[in-house]
């Protein structure tokens, strides 16, 4: 069905919009963003079955459509009273504009009336007979008026042209484990998008993500404008592909099929089936970093270090005096002086900190050493390809073990490998080790490297693993190395790795690992060669004749013309899988629904409306965003901004004047099922429990902020003393009522301004 909804990039508007879009229909949003806000329906821009107009609606148009929503109008006080005379003509002459639209068309026409129609209510609850108690006068009878004579226009197109019309009267409203990469600034991150959102959420201003053009499929980086959190009650899809690829997305999350001309569009995760093509980067683009060479001094925390170098004697005899003054200011007894000096010169080092406070310099010919240490290394690593060789090595085939002496990294490999690391040690770090043999060969051949300051560097200040852990990792700066000092590092895993002979070389290029972060972070730097590699799980023993078996993972990339690592800057690869541009099309083997009662994330990006996400890496659609307005000059709005600014909470009159509030999604519903019922209304839609202005700001104040002070002003001319829907044609004729309380719509409303307030929101604007 093609639907047009007016006012659809505001509050309610925009709200509608997703639920018409999920249930696959052809939605054309018609806005002219006095009040409405792009952010708000940014996702929708691109899907081939979304149409947004920049249009006024108090000038016509003309469109071919099945059904109008009719939700153009400014909602809030401040927005209908800041120029009434357009409020007026929004609602009589945009009004006039629709039905005579509909009249051509013939098509279904909603009026999203107010509760303002009844005015100051002299009866209580309001049921749809009541003919209100309206001020054709007041401040606020531009909208309240400019209702009534919707309402009016609706009922006589109806009567003189049997144009078939809605009539809804709105009562107020109220509104990851999932893997992602992205970047702040040129720093590179991938980890959970819970992790992302409490990273970011205060400042997107330096963000982006990769995404693909949707014109060509190809990949770039482009900024975020948003990153979104939102509580979900639902239905969720885990999607599994070909190459192992999967994703966890909620049922109205999109991921990407292709069209007729083979460009991506998006399908709702509900609406895909097992044997759909979907989009996933066979290239990713990256902001390379390289390594330069780096005295290991200024990777390392200082305290415990020290240099040793052919000139301590020497400067020990030149600063005598200011080495004094340092121990001095250490607490060194006069005493004990000569004593310290004396260990200085017989160990031939001294500590860091003095060697910087005496403003000595660092060259490539000093050595460093843990204090209490016999053993120096090289304080500057020049070789820079035989120390990403090492690392590869250390994550594929090293672990870290904790002996009587201390931690150390063990590695276990074929001897030719670990001669190779042997010579490759002491290249780097000047440190000397060997292979040891077991003699009776139960187990594999072993060099252990026992330096402290080597273990901390490669688990701790470069990221292998965190405060010592055996747990391995990648660390995302690898990932923005160039192509150039890629291939040493992964060289370097696939020597230590040593599942590959004679039969794969130059047929499949395989890596193992039984870290599935490791194996997902390989997953993205192949992607950065544009090679996809298939991504399989298996089970294995430490060693033969045990029978317990661990969960490993397997890469295997097969269809290139140069398996050789060293190479994989030139190769190409031949996938059996169709490609547009930057993406490769790979098959839904598996679907699996789940439930979610949790919070989902979301970025919005202009011009992309696209992003990576998932396990081994897929394409995501956008799905949520923020909605209502922070100035709007509604009681909600107003509370909830006041205590998160730390001001205090205004109330006007003494706060005895009562409210109904009826959540987003609760009115979104409504408006449907009125739509597509055999009732033309006039219908209340809202929630009947009535509410104080009073209580309302008691349950705000305690929710945000119990230290705010609640103040009282003179209630302002025609403010209503007393609102509240009667539904009971809703439940009767529409199968209809609110199901979420105010205390839960609270709490979501509040988290949606609480992150705004810190700073998001800026970013957003149009």
């Amino acid at each position: 069905m093609r639907i047009l909804v007016t006012g659809g990039a505001g509050f309610i508007g925009s709200h509608l919009i997703d639920r018409l879009m999920a249930e696959g229909n052809d939605v054309i949003c018609l806005d002219n963003f006095f009040t409405g806000r792009k952010r708000n329906i940014l996702k929708w821009i691109g899907n081939p079955y979304f149409e947004l107009i920049r249009h006024d609606i108090t000038e016509p148009i003309r469109l071919e459509v099945d059904q109008i929503y009719h939700l153009a109008c400014p909602a809030s006080p401040i927005h209908y009273q800041y120029n009434p005379v357009k409020t007026i003509k929004t609602n009589v002459m945009g009004t006039l504009n629709m039905l005579g639209l509909a009249k051509r068309v013939k098509a279904r026409f909603l009026l999203a009336s107010t509760s303002e129609v009844y005015g100051d209510p002299e009866i209580h609850p309001q049921t749809e007979e009541y003919r209100g108690n309206v001020n054709p006068i007041g401040p606020r009878s531009c909208y309240d008026e400019g209702k009534r004579v919707a309402e009016t226009l609706a009922f006589d197109y109806n009567l003189q042209n049997n144009v078939e019309i809605r009539v809804a009267r709105i009562f107020n409203s109220l509104t990851g484990d999932q893997k992602v990469i992205y970047y702040k600034g040129d720093r590179l991150y991938y980890e959970t998008f819970e992790e992302c959102y409490h990273r970011i959420h205060q400042d997107i201003s330096d963000v982006s993500v990769p995404c693909f053009n949707p014109e060509n499929g190809e990949m770039a980086l482009k900024p975020i404008a948003a990153i979104w959190k939102h509580k979900v009650t639902k239905k969720g899809y885990e999607i599994g592909t070909t190459w192992g690829k999967k994703v966890k997305i909620t049922e109205d999350h999109s991921l990407f099929t292709r069209d007729e001309n083979g460009l991506p569009q998006a399908v709702f995760g509900n609406q895909l089936k097992v044997g759909d093509d979907v989009a996933v980067p066979n290239y990713i683009p990256f902001i390379d970093r390289p390594l330069e060479p780096f005295y290991i001094t200024d990777k390392l925390e200082k305290d415990g270090l020290a240099i040793a170098s052919e000139d301590t004697i020497s400067y020990l005899e030149q600063y005598r005096n200011k080495i004094h003054q340092y121990l001095a200011e250490k607490g060194v007894d006069n005493r004990q002086y000569f004593s310290q000096i004396r260990k200085y010169e017989a160990a031939n080092r001294m500590p860091l900190e003095l060697w910087q406070y005496l403003g000595l310099p660092i060259s490539g010919k000093e050595k460093v050493v843990a204090y209490k240490s016999s053993k120096p290394i090289e304080n500057y690593i020049e070789n820079i390809n035989n120390f990403l060789w090492f690392l590869g090595f250390y994550l594929a085939e090293g672990c870290l073990v904790d002996n009587q002496k201390g931690y150390q990294l063990l590695f276990s490999s074929n001897v030719k490998y670990l001669e190779k690391l042997v010579k490759i040690a002491k290249d780097i770090f000047g440190y000397e080790c060997e292979i040891r043999f077991d003699k009776e060969e139960k187990r594999a051949p072993s060099v252990s490297i026992s330096s402290k300051l080597i273990v901390d560097l490669v688990v701790n200040a470069l990221g292998f693993g965190k405060n010592l852990s055996t747990q391995k990792d990648i660390p995302d700066w690898i990932l923005q190395l160039p192509q150039k000092q890629l291939v040493q590092f992964l060289q370097g895993f696939w020597e230590g790795d040593g599942n590959h002979d004679a039969k794969t070389t130059g047929s499949l290029l395989i890596f193992n690992s039984s870290s599935q972060k490791i194996i997902e972070k390989l997953v993205l730097i192949l992607a950065k060669f544009g090679i996809v590699g298939s991504v399989s799980e298996f089970y294995t023993t430490v060693r033969k004749g045990d029978t317990k078996q661990y969960k490993s993972y397997r890469i295997t990339v097969q269809g290139l013309d140069d398996y050789s690592i060293l190479n994989l800057g030139n190769v190409k690869q031949t996938l059996q899988a169709k490609t547009t541009g930057d993406l490769a099309w790979a098959k839904v083997k598996n679907i699996e629904a789940f439930d979610i009662d949790e919070d989902v994330y979301d970025f919005s990006v202009p011009e992309g409306e696209n992003f990576i996400g998932g396990t081994y890496s897929i394409c995501c659609h956008n799905t949520y965003g923020p909605r209502m307005l922070e100035n709007d000059g509604r009681v909600v709005s107003n509370f909830i901004v006041q205590s998160l600014r730390g001001e205090s909470i205004t109330v006007y009159g003494d706060g005895s004047q009562t409210r109904s509030f009826c959540y987003v999604s609760d009115l979104v519903d409504g408006l449907i099922r009125l739509m597509n019922g055999s009732h033309r209304g006039p219908i209340n839609l809202g929630n009947p429990d009535e509410y104080t202005i009073l209580q309302l700001a008691q349950a705000v104040q305690l929710m945000v902020n119990p230290d705010a002070e609640i103040i009282f002003k003179p209630l302002p001319q025609d403010d209503p003393r007393r609102r509240q829907p009667d539904i009971t044609k809703a439940k009767t004729w529409l199968g209809w009522q609110p199901t979420i309380p105010l205390q839960e719509g609270l709490k979501l409303t509040v988290a949606d301004f609480r992150d705004r307030a810190a700073g998001t929101e800026s970013h957003r604007q149009e």
